[in-house]
């Protein structure tokens, strides 16, 4: 075919037959592995979403012809004032309940912390196929945890709200569009130091970064800032002011796109 491929690197190829899904796709994932290479090998261009997406096509031997995040409507978060700190701490983890979201160590994470902090909760706003792990948390720390399976997007943002922190502890993502949220809405992050989160997490400055293989890790970083409203009041300013560095209008997006694609065909030819 003579039209011009441009491949694009939304996270690690290597962890969709690894951690998404049934176990049974680790049976395949050395031939997933493959295909990605030859995929991005053989493309026009390769566009990637942040250092960690750059990093990866890099070690594989190719240089991207971009670099820049997805268009993401982030206005609903966006477009209304930032609001105090609740008196009360509260962690917020809002995403599907999936192996690669690492709910086990967040469950014995908060069963460490929550002795630690005992004004605090941790709201769960997520449903998926580890939900009996919110489950057996929600029975075992009455009062401590409370669970929604979905939330509309207004009452995503009034989650936020209600919040002193985000809580991602995913062993990978690629840029996840939940901590884009939590800037908007001017909130510290509690994130794995893993895949694309350091990119958007910067550590003490945001949040705060944390082991995902370590549950007394993240308990760690849950109780720093859960017990020191100064904390987490210094993070969530910063991540606002941080937030405009990952958001653009469509038509910027656009025209990023139409430069990629022009140089794919210019290459081509």
């Amino acid at each position: 075919s003579d039209a011009a491929v441009v491949v694009e690197i939304h996270g690690d190829w290597r962890t969709w037959a690894r951690l998404y899904g049934s176990p049974a796709r680790a049976l395949v994932a050395p031939l997933a592995d493959r295909a990605a290479l030859v995929a991005i090998r053989r493309a026009d261009a390769v566009r990637t979403l942040s250092p960690f997406t750059t990093g990866i096509v890099r070690r594989a031997g190719v240089e991207p012809g971009g670099t820049f995040t997805t268009y993401t409507d982030l206005s609903a978060f966006s477009g209304s004032p930032v609001t105090p700190l609740p008196q009360r701490p509260v962690a917020l983890y809002v995403g599907v309940l999936e192996r690669y979201k690492n709910i086990h160590a967040i469950a014995d994470a908060w069963r460490l912390a929550a002795p630690q902090v005992p004004e605090a909760t941790l709201r769960v706003v997520s449903d998926g196929r580890e939900r009996e792990v919110v489950e057996a948390l929600v029975r075992d720390l009455p009062g401590r945890v409370t669970w929604e399976r979905w939330l509309q997007t207004p009452d995503v943002v009034k989650a936020f709200d209600d919040s002193w922190l985000l809580l991602l502890a995913s062993r990978s993502e690629g840029t996840p569009r939940v901590v884009l949220e939590a800037l908007c809405r001017g909130r510290a992050v509690v994130g794995a130091r893993a895949g694309g989160i350091p990119d958007v997490v910067w550590d003490d400055e945001t949040g705060v970064l944390v082991d995902p293989e370590s549950p007394a890790d993240i308990a760690d970083g849950l109780v720093r800032v859960l017990s020191d409203r100064a904390l987490a009041e210094r993070l969530g300013e910063e991540a606002e002011r941080r937030a405009a560095d990952w958001t653009y209008t469509p038509e910027e997006y656009a025209d990023r796109v139409v430069e990629l694609v022009e140089r794919a065909v210019a290459a081509r030819s």
